[in-house]
């Protein structure tokens, strides 16, 4: 029975910041928003459109209020001075003094717009006055016989034949801003005092009850009537206002003007008699009432279209989300892994193809998880997978580490491997679990207990991941059952240790097998000297020329070799005769190491060279594949081929950059170096006074490695250079040469290391040839 793959539907998700709603919910407040947001824009478009126009309007309004205004203030005017115009007449007519003043009295009565009447003599001097019955009496008697006969527009007054109006001044009797109408009497004149509030009431009175507020200016922008704020009176002067100053040159004018702060729509007339200036002005802009009303019924509009849209959302959203929360019931079943039944289908061609989309989905989905599933549980290693957080527990094994434990896959699932007993030592498990949490990549070694209390070592690799979510994290460990893999390594390090006792063993036996190669040396250079006077063998006795010359060089290393373990044993006994000396062990050890290592080597060599002799053709050598670094492999073959380089004491320059690590076969490398080496020291240098090879290494590309070996020699014939990868090719035959080695290095570059070679040459400046090789060497190449 398979492990269930982990469900994150049964553990629900942390709640999301996000405010989230049901697919019914959500759908009634986007089909409310579009219905809300739809009367909004075409409302704030119908209100954007109409602006302009209720602005204009506005405007037109104020205007013609403001011009009637100014025509009822010149009325009020006019009618003053008609007054003054007949009770000046009723002066001149009237000799009594009672009467006189009685007529005076009427006029400043407490109905009357007069706060106070008074004539003046030729002289300009009160003769006679009358207040409002407001006003105390004793201003009247300080009035009488005062002399404003140099008062500016007492003066005007006196001159005029006409009512003249004053400018505006504050009246020494009333205490209040006003303005004074004179006219002739006989050589006299008399003067009435009109308070400003008298003129503003009439107005408001003439003009209803206007939403507009009305100003009173005079000629220089200052306030003479406010009638919303009587405190603005001579105090508040618009005269920098740009509307104000461009209607001063005009009978009526409307714009717009900014006053403490706020914009107002405003017409200004100007009344001809004072020269003053009348303003009718309202909020601008969003302030004003008309376009207020208006947004007042946008937005009333708007809310009942989002009421409608509340109402009758619910129904179309619950008919929209009736297929959506079957597909989405099909694919909760799909992610716990199920197989779902049939998919909705409607008569919306978008369903439709969702449906057709999902259900094709969910089964590659399934398809794809078996497939998963199978792979992780034939494979050959124990895999587990474990959640992190304050006490890991397994959710998922395969089959492999439940061979490996002996546990059912229940007694596994959904605890822990402390619960069960699974470590040896409980602190490996504290150090493996550390590393994890802290992200780190473990690899380690550790003793595990089996069901039966069985020990074995497990090689554990552990690494984290983090679902999809990025909350939870979890963490693959891979086991190995390296229990065996371990004793053979300790197997080997006893050999290892068991060495310096066989090495007089070995030396014998080495002996003994040098006796007999050289021996089977002699045998096939009889046969080859009889193959070549024979025409029809030919071919064979070339062959038997070339392995004698292929296996005199490694014969010779393990001759040399053996020689020099003798020298090492002979000096050692003669020391040891003084006394034995850890020092002479250690030489004697080390002697030993290198000689037999040498030897074995050499020998092993000679062996693969007589099987590779048989092939001819393709040689396929019998080394393993493994991973190794071309330095290595390098200095192990310059360590070898020493001896044979000191016999015609040439030097060997090498470049071969650390790091460069190869997966593919040593011993082939091993062979085709050594071949190149020897074919140069056995046809470049004769004659020649310092020889000298070069061998050389560089990556090319990522995937890639060049090789050289170069001499500096006496080169190759021009007419040998096409063929000199030919069998049986050389220009030394009967001297030793059997044209063959070149031919094998070419065999083995192409076919078993899966790279080339070619060669480069001018006769007189030596011999170069170029290797390029695979990095990873392919499992299987043709021969060339």
């Amino acid at each position: 029975m398979n492990a269930p793959s982990p469900d994150t539907s049964r553990t629900p998700p942390e709640p999301s910041r996000k405010l989230v709603f049901g697919l019914k919910t959500y759908l009634s407040l986007m089909l409310a928003a579009v219905s809300t947001v739809s009367f909004l824009v075409s409302g704030m478009v119908l209100f954007v459109y109409r602006v302009p126009q209720i602005t204009e309007a506005t405007r037109a309004a104020l205007t013609s209020e403001a011009q009637n205004l100014a025509l009822r203030t010149e009325l009020i005017l006019a009618g003053l001075e008609t007054q003054l115009g007949l009770v000046s007449s009723l002066l001149l007519a009237d000799a009594d003094e009672q009467n006189l003043q009685f007529i005076l009295s009427r006029t400043a009565d407490k109905s009357s717009p007069f706060s106070a009447v008074y004539q003046l003599d030729k002289n300009g001097t009160v003769v006679r006055a009358a207040v409002q019955p407001l006003i105390d009496e004793r201003r009247r008697q300080e009035l009488l016989g005062n002399d404003y006969s140099r008062v500016p527009h007492v003066t005007t007054m006196r001159e005029s034949v006409v009512p003249v109006w004053s400018e505006k001044y504050i009246s020494n009797i009333s205490d209040s801003v006003t303005v004074a109408v004179g006219a002739r009497v006989g050589e006299g004149a008399l003067i009435a005092e009109v308070p400003l509030e008298h003129i503003l009431r009439s107005l408001q009175t003439s003009k209803g009850a206007g939403e507009a507020a009305v100003w009173l200016l005079d000629n220089k922008g200052e306030v003479l009537a406010d009638s919303e704020d009587s405190s603005r009176v001579g105090v508040v002067n618009v005269s920098s206002e740009p509307l104000f100053r461009e209607a001063s040159s005009r009978w009526s004018l409307a714009g717009q003007m900014r006053f403490e702060g706020r914009n107002f729509d405003a017409a200004v007339a100007r009344t001809e008699a004072l020269n003053w200036f009348v303003v009718t002005r309202l909020p601008a802009g969003l302030a004003s009432p008309a376009i207020a009303s208006k947004l007042e019924l946008v937005f009333a509009v708007t809310a009942g279209a989002a009421l409608l849209g509340l109402l009758l959302s619910p129904l179309l959203a619950l008919w929209l989300a009736r297929p959506l929360a079957t597909i989405t019931r099909q694919a909760r079943r799909v992610a716990n892994g199920e197989l779902p039944g049939p998919w909705p289908e409607g008569r919306s061609l978008e369903f439709n193809n969702l449906s057709a989309d999902l259900d094709r989905m969910a089964r590659s989905l399934l398809a794809r998880e078996r497939e998963l599933e199978a792979i992780f549980n034939v494979s050959p290693i124990g895999i587990a997978v474990t959640s992190l957080g304050r006490q890991p527990r397994i959710i998922k094994v395969n089959d492999t580490l439940l061979q490996l434990f002996g546990h059912p896959r229940q007694a596994l699932i959904g605890r822990s491997s402390a619960d069960l007993n699974m470590w040896a030592d409980p602190r490996d498990r504290e150090r493996l679990f550390q590393a994890v949490e802290q992200g780190q990549e473990v690899e380690m070694e550790a003793w595990a207990l089996r069901a039966d209390g069985g020990r074995f070592l497990a090689a554990h690799t552990a690494r984290t991941y983090t679902d999809a979510s990025g909350q939870d994290r979890f963490a693959v460990i891979v086991l190995r059952d390296i229990t065996e893999l371990r004793r053979i390594e300790d197997e080997i390090r006893h050999l290892n240790a068991d060495l310096e006792r066989r090495v007089q063993e070995r030396t014998q036996e080495l002996v003994q097998t040098n006796d007999r190669l050289s021996t089977t040396l002699e045998s096939l250079q009889r046969t080859q000297d009889e193959l070549v006077r024979a025409e029809k063998l030919a071919s064979l006795g070339s062959l038997v020329a070339g392995i004698a010359h292929e296996l005199n060089t490694p014969l010779g290393n393990g001759v040399m070799a053996v020689s020099t373990m003798r020298a090492a044993l002979s000096s050692f006994q003669v020391e040891s005769a003084q006394g034995l000396k850890r020092s002479s062990l250690d030489r004697l050890v080390a002697a030993m190491e290198m000689g037999s290592d040498i030897a074995q080597r050499n020998l092993q060599r000679a062996a693969e060279l007589v099987t590779s002799f048989k092939q001819v053709a393709a040689d396929q050598t019998s080394a393993q594949r493994r991973r190794f670094d071309l330095r290595e492999v390098c200095d192990e073959i310059v360590l070898t081929l020493r001896p044979v380089l000191k016999q015609c004491d040439a030097q060997v320059v090498m470049s071969v950059p650390e790091g460069l690590v190869l997966d593919s076969y040593p011993g082939a490398l091993w062979q085709v170096l050594t071949n190149l080496v020897t074919n140069a020291i056995t046809h470049a240098f004769e004659g020649h006074t310092s020889p000298r090879i070069a061998i050389t290494a560089a990556a090319l590309g990522p995937d890639r490695v060049a090789m050289s070996v170069a001499d500096n020699g006496q080169g190759i014939a021009p007419e040998l250079l096409p063929r000199i990868f030919d069998p049986f090719v050389t220009t030394r035959m009967g001297r030793g040469g059997t044209g063959l080695g070149l031919h094998i290095v070419h065999n083995l570059v192409f076919s078993t290391l899966g790279g080339s070679v070619g060669v480069k040459s001018q006769v007189g400046e030596g011999t170069e040839f170029l290797l390029e090789l695979p990095l990873i060497a392919p499992a299987q190449v043709k021969p060339q």
